[in-house]
């Protein structure tokens, strides 16, 4: 680790050789640099930890920079990409946009039902982080399929067992004593419990050796010049084998450091065998800024310091030494005040709970001292009888604080933070002396080519004008781009290509599935001047981000056999029911509209309600493009349809009248002539959302009027609008605005932000509805503590077990992690 920093000069050259001098402008260089290169972490909270098919993970987004700045910030990124990978293939599963605002977003995201189960991982990332390289990028590992048949990656008998040794400081240095740290990994790349014995020479035995349940641990022993230190390691999975220590250097420093000894004091000794009086400086960096320095005097070869841990904010702290002057020779990782973090209490409004009965819950979030704090949180209360609760699994205090700020996989890592444990500060300390510093490096501060990043504040769209023939055009083009969705208003955008006929769009916004549609122009000189279009345009797809190269780790082992099979079973038999029922119900639509339909075609969802079989159909043709939209392109064409109102106008929009469905009327508690609904795509809209579709992107309208094919609106007649983006499978050759100069592209922008649905309990008796065994009983993105730290939450239970899991996350307004989980269980089922 240490060995790559020999290979630098800059600080020979580009700052003073005066100790003092040295110092100060180190940290300018420092301060500089952090500023212009801030460092992004992202977080996603969901609402547990495994998934069936056809289920839903609901998500909710936190993003913050640290920049030199005393609190972190709200990362200025806006899209925030998250993929679901499987650990069998490359490309994404599925992959959405999450909008971040000040930071802050939420989505979801439907699963296939006919996903494989298996490991899987959701990816997030943004642009910037992802420029910055792999090691930036947040994972999260959840598995999909029935939990009984979850696959645990760990080792098998006489399985590999790799150990590596990690030097404090980064060196072994002959005739000085040095603290060694040990990780040994199977053959999963996991943790691996073992124990060994050191050998000097091939025949003495210094020292046993054992690692903690994750296999890490340290040892302290003195090399001696000329001899060889080999390592006999095993485990209750490995036969006997070798391992070698670095080898120790014959000159040189070392540097020790001790947090853990004094509560209140750090502890810093220097030994060298090299430089007896040299003048060393001792950098401390923390949350990107430099935080504490000290020049020091070697006596002899040594030297010792003491620090007030109190002049250290909590977190990862890098301490580096190095020659005054000169380059770093030595780095320690030490983590100070792992227990100073946000607290979170839970009070329910009963003692006891029938099944289905709403619960009241109050939560308190303090800062460590027990003063209240404000900010914005998600929470999550689960079935603890269908959901693996891992108490020690990542969190967004474990994020913020330590993993993001390593290289590799942390197993299990709110274990170093968890308040009831006594040997965290131990074996967090441990974790440091062996994981990989991914936050600064010198090397970074050195290089004066590198680039900064900057923060993608919207969508883009790109693109590429030719000449006709394919080559390359010789003048800019004017580009005119159109955004069509059904959430938003159409967005018409002009631009101009470069050199080289690219062009971008970018900073945009929308939502959903969109069409793109664009044009280029060659501006014609002459009288007209009009302008011409006589080129080829190519709109560029989203590149699909291939899978990192990572681990995915699976569930513990421990906690799935804590779960209830028996329950599981049970709850399992349900949700097939329930699958069943929903599937009958989309077979029965098909045989009410069989008739003579080609059986072999596939079923069209958007259309399932009806069977794709309406009362009525207007396909859209060329020749109707000239009206303005769908409402007035329905007006007067189906009997018993009628359009009220002026189909131009969106401050007092038109109505569609189905006649011989909908009842009006005070008697019935609607607006006098309410038009009847409207659907786009199968989905519930309205008027306005209808009237903003541009007809380019019509693929037909379909009104159902006969009660039988209305049954599942309750019988009221309805139109429902098909659009072509709703529809990818169709042919996008055959769409009428493609060709000379023009290209179209279907793609999706911002996920649609939906609330989590809170069953009523009012089902009727019998029905397959009322098997309430929600496995996520109560979600919330979106809740905001004021200056007293208070909020109150209140959810159904369901019918199946009697013990659930909350799980609490979030950021203070001063940006702080807030971590909370809370278990209650139903006192009696009477």
């Amino acid at each position: 680790m240490i060995r790559s920093l020999f290979l630098m000069t800059f600080l020979l050259a580009s700052l003073s050789l005066v100790a003092q001098d040295f110092s100060k402008e180190l940290q300018d260089k420092i301060a500089g640099y952090v500023q212009s290169n801030p460092y992004e972490k992202v977080y996603l909270h969901t609402d547990k930890s495994h998934y069936f098919s056809n289920d839903t993970i609901w998500v909710k987004a936190y993003g913050l920079v640290e920049n030199g700045a005393e609190l972190p910030q709200a990362t200025p990124t806006v899209p925030l990409y998250v993929n679901l990978y499987s650990n069998l293939t490359r490309e994404p599963v599925e992959q959405m946009i999450i909008r971040l605002d000040e930071g802050m977003g939420f989505g979801d995201m439907v699963l296939p039902r006919d996903i494989n189960p298996g490991n899987y991982s959701l990816i997030a990332y943004s642009k910037r982080s992802e420029e910055m390289g792999e090691h930036y990028l947040f994972a999260k590992d959840i598995w999909i399929g029935d939990i009984k048949d979850a696959f645990i990656p760990r080792t098998e008998l006489e399985g590999t067992l790799n150990v590596s040794f990690f030097p404090e400081g980064g060196d072994l240095v002959e005739g000085l004593e040095s603290k060694v740290g040990f990780k040994a990994t199977g053959d999963k790349g996991l943790g691996e419990e073992f124990y060994g014995f050191l050998i000097q020479n091939q025949k003495d035995t210094l020292l046993r050796f054992e690692s903690n349940q994750m296999g890490m641990g340290s040892f302290a022993f003195i090399p001696e010049k000329g001899s060889q230190y080999i390592a006999y390691v095993k485990s209750l999975n490995s036969k006997w084998k070798t391992a070698s220590l670095p080898k120790a250097k014959s000159k040189g420093s070392i540097l020790r450091v001790d947090v853990l000894s004094d509560e209140d004091l750090g502890f810093i000794e220097i030994e060298s065998n090299d430089s007896m009086n040299q003048e060393m400086l001792l950098v401390a960096l923390s949350a990107g800024k430099s935080i504490w320095r000290e020049n020091v005097t070697l006596e002899n070869g040594s030297a010792k310091v003491t620090f007030e841990k109190d002049d250290f904010p909590p977190g990862i702290t890098q301490i580096t030494m190095m020659e005054a002057g000169s380059f770093p020779i030595a780095e320690r990782l030490v983590y100070m005040h792992p227990y100073a973090q946000a607290q979170t209490e839970f009070s329910l409004d009963k003692a006891s709970y029938k099944p289905k009965e709403w619960v009241e819950m109050d939560i308190l979030v303090m800062d460590e001292f027990g003063a209240p704090l404000a900010g914005n949180f998600s929470i999550a209360v689960t079935d603890a009888g269908q959901v693996v609760s891992e108490p020690h699994a990542a969190n967004i205090l474990s994020h913020y604080r330590l993993s993001a700020e390593l290289k590799g996989l942390v197993e299990n890592p709110y274990y170093y933070f968890d308040l009831e444990n006594a040997e965290a500060e131990k074996h967090l300390d441990e974790l440091l002396l062996t994981q990989g510093w991914r936050r600064f490096s010198w090397e970074k501060l050195a290089d004066k080519n590198s680039k900064t990043f900057d923060f993608e504040k919207g969508l883009k769209i790109s693109g590429q004008v030719k000449q006709l023939g394919g080559n390359p055009i010789k003048e800019p083009h004017q580009v005119t781009l159109m955004v069509n969705s059904y959430y938003d208003l159409p967005q018409v955008l002009e631009g101009e290509t470069d050199e080289e006929g690219r062009f971008l769009f970018s900073d945009l916004d929308f939502t959903d599935s969109v069409s793109v549609f664009t044009q280029a122009y060659l501006q014609k000189e002459g009288k007209a001047n009009a302008p011409k279009k006589n080129n080829d345009m190519q709109l560029d797809y989203l590149d699909v981000k291939l899978r990192p190269d990572k681990l995915i780790t699976g569930i513990p082992v421990g906690q799935i056999e804590d779960l209830d099979f028996e329950y599981v079973v049970k709850v399992g038999e349900a949700r097939n029911m329930m699958e069943e029922f929903i599937l009958g119900q989309e077979v029965l639509l098909q045989e009410i509209t069989v008739e003579a339909s080609n059986l072999s075609k596939p079923n069209d969802y958007r259309t399932l309600l009806y069977g794709d079989r309406p009362d009525a159909s207007l396909p859209v043709k060329r020749e109707d493009f000239v009206y303005a939209n769908a409402i007035q392109f329905l007006r007067g064409r189906v009997p018993g349809v009628q359009v009220i109102g002026d189909v131009f106008d969106f401050q007092n929009p038109p109505r569609v009248i189905i006649r011989g469905g909908m009842i009006t009327g005070n008697a019935s508690g609607r607006p006098q002539n309410a038009g009847n609904p409207i659907l786009i795509d199968g989905q519930p809209s309205d008027v306005l959302m209808a009237m903003s579709l541009n007809m380019i992107d019509i693929e037909r309208v379909d009104v159902i009027k006969s009660q039988g094919k209305a049954a599942l609106m309750s019988g009221v007649p309805y139109i429902n609008i098909l659009t072509k983006t709703g529809n990818p499978p169709s042919e996008l050759e055959d769409d009428p605005r493609l060709g000379q100069g023009n290209d179209l592209l279907f793609t999706k922008g911002y996920v649609a932000k939906r609330e989590f649905y809170v069953p009523s309990g009012q089902a009727e008796e019998g029905s397959p509805f009322a098997l309430d065994f929600r496995s996520t009983l109560y979600w919330n993105p979106s809740l905001s503590a004021n200056e007293d730290g208070r909020i109150r939450i209140s959810f159904p239970l369901n019918e199946g077990n009697s013990s659930f899991d909350v799980s609490f996350e979030g950021l203070s307004d001063a940006n702080e992690p807030v971590y909370g989980n809370f278990s209650f269980s139903e006192e009696s089922r009477r």
